[in-house]
């Protein structure tokens, strides 16, 4: 028999145990392995691909302060400005159980030119950008809904205090399909034309203009009625994030948590089973093996439980991130979390570290007791 039979049979002598504490471990993995991505997400939130271009005009002081609509005339005339919209995130009440939904106010012709990646067909587009009360969503938002080309949409906006009637012109296919647009001109209206915009979506003509252009719009407006902050679209989605708290520490704080409980689960499992077979090792002993082969079979238990449960909870957790992809936070900012290499290999580090710190201790004790003491060894 080999070394790696001899493991898998030692294994499996009590396989509920073993079934059970792999089912621990997967689970917790799996939970380990959807912080981590959170936490990676956040340091580095992943965007559409077509999104390297965009830039978002907001105010200096806080996001919910509004912007003069005369700010948007004078950022379109800068050199390296492909397209420039006024937008505002207008929080939806849709349908008799008031679900939760944010919309986009923006201009209709220009918002299709800063979002160059949604594909719109021609009649389609059209008609959004002639009539008024026009709306555009995506793909998955009207399938969701189970919206048709034409029909009517009431939203109720509790943070706008006004209702909005939009009739559906177009359906939109993208990376992100969970949008639902409409013009600026008929929220302004609603709101009695003040004329103010949430914030200014831009779109740089190339990627060697967004520098660029990061610091020319602020300085323009260092000193005007409201200084602007001007960054990449992907800071400004962590900064929407922010506004719910401080996620990353959270994540954090969670995520030890858990290794904790992971690392107790296992030394649990493990402490139990090798004392149950403390007079078995004490006769490998006796049958030549040496306390470091023990040690190394030992380990090689802990270890085969522990990154086979760290493989499946990655899966699961890939799994999960991929079915929910697109989700909005509070009904409004799509996030993409993605389980990458780098969170894979942070969980398989934990995980041969749980393994190996939960058995070693254990492992050297049994294999270090003389052996007439192993013997009479009763646990």
């Amino acid at each position: 028999m080999t070394r790696s039979q001899l493991v898998i049979k030692n294994l499996l002598r009590n396989r509920r145990r073993t079934i059970l504490t792999f089912l621990s471990i997967a689970t917790s993995i799996t939970l380990l392995t959807a912080f981590c991505a959170t936490y990676r997400y956040f340091e580095n939130p992943i965007m559409p691909s077509d999104w390297r271009l965009l830039l978002t005009v907001s105010p200096r002081t806080s996001l919910m302060i509004p912007l003069p609509l005369s700010y948007g005339e004078r950022i379109v005339r800068l050199p390296g400005v492909g397209a420039i919209t006024p937008v505002n995130m207008v929080d939806g009440l849709y349908g008799a159980r008031d679900d939760f939904m944010f919309a986009l106010a923006a201009d209709p012709a220009t918002f299709l030119k800063v979002y160059t990646e949604w594909h719109v067909p021609e009649d389609q587009r059209a008609a959004y950008i002639r009539e008024k009360t026009g709306a555009l969503a995506g793909r998955r938002t009207a399938l969701k809904y189970g919206w048709k080309l034409g029909d009517r949409i009431h939203l109720r906006s509790p943070g706008y205090h006004v209702d909005l009637d939009l009739i559906l012109r177009a359906i939109y296919t993208s990376e992100d399909e969970s949008l639902l647009g409409f013009h600026w001109d008929y929220l302004n209206e609603a709101q009695g034309r003040l004329d103010k915009a949430g914030a200014f979506l831009v779109r740089a003509r190339t990627e060697e203009d967004v520098p660029r252009l990061m610091q020319t719009i602020d300085k323009q407006f260092r000193n005007g009625e409201m200084e602007t902050r001007t960054q990449p679209m992907g800071q400004w989605v962590l900064d929407f994030l922010a506004m719910i708290g401080n996620v990353k520490l959270i994540v954090l704080s969670i995520s030890a948590a858990m290794v904790f409980a992971i690392l107790l689960v296992v030394a649990n499992t493990m402490g139990m089973s090798i004392r149950e077979r403390t007079a078995e090792l004490a006769i490998l002993r006796v049958l030549g093996f040496q306390p470091r082969h023990l040690l190394a079979l030992l380990a090689a238990e802990g270890l085969t439980v522990s990154v086979a449960g760290a493989l499946v909870g990655c899966l699961l957790a890939g799994t999960a991130f991929a079915l929910i992809g697109g989700y909005r936070v509070g009904g409004a900012m799509a996030i993409y979390i993605q389980v990458d290499v780098v969170t894979v290999g942070v969980v398989l580090s934990v995980a041969i570290g749980i393994g190996l710190s939960s058995t070693l201790l254990p492992a050297y004790r049994a294999s270090r007791m003389s052996i007439a003491d192993a013997l009479r060894y009763t646990g």
